[in-house]
């Protein structure tokens, strides 16, 4: 029976790397109009932030950035957007299943290919972001690292 391959951990340069890859992925998307396929919602999440925002008198949309924290490195936040939040000059803004998402650059670095979803159970009810881009994550899912 063969032994498993080791796993090595990922380099500085190489997360550095991969960053660098990101960021020009996302603006070769932005570039070409296809900032669509940079995050998505999933229908439960957005039936939530809809629900939400009609609750609080708000806009259908969130505002997700990438803040340093959490027990991972890296956490999320999301905010819904106000009746006539607008994108910063250096924001980019996606619609996904009607929802509007409002992130900088730095943040759409990280999250690019990410669907946020929500979910609610017995243990757990909130965002879940599942980010391919995370090389490690918390287990509460709320933090990660990159």
């Amino acid at each position: 029976m063969a032994e498993p391959a080791a796993v090595l951990p990922v380099t500085l340069e190489e997360k550095k790397a991969a960053a660098r890859e990101r960021a020009r992925t996302a603006r070769a998307a932005q570039a070409a109009g296809l900032d669509a396929g940079l995050v998505s919602i999933s229908d439960a999440a957005a039936a939530y932030i809809r629900e939400s925002a009609a609750r609080s008198g708000l806009q259908p949309g969130v505002r997700l950035r990438i803040l340093a924290g959490g027990c991972s490195g890296l956490e999320y936040k999301l905010d819904l957007l106000a009746v006539d939040d607008a994108p910063n000059p250096d924001e980019r803004e996606v619609t996904s299943n009607d929802v509007r998402i409002l992130m900088d650059l730095k943040s759409a670095i990280h999250v690019t290919g990410s669907v946020i979803d929500y979910e609610s159970g017995l243990l757990r009810r909130g965002f879940r972001i599942n980010n391919p881009n995370a090389t490690g994550t918390c287990s509460c899912g709320d933090s990660f690292s990159a």
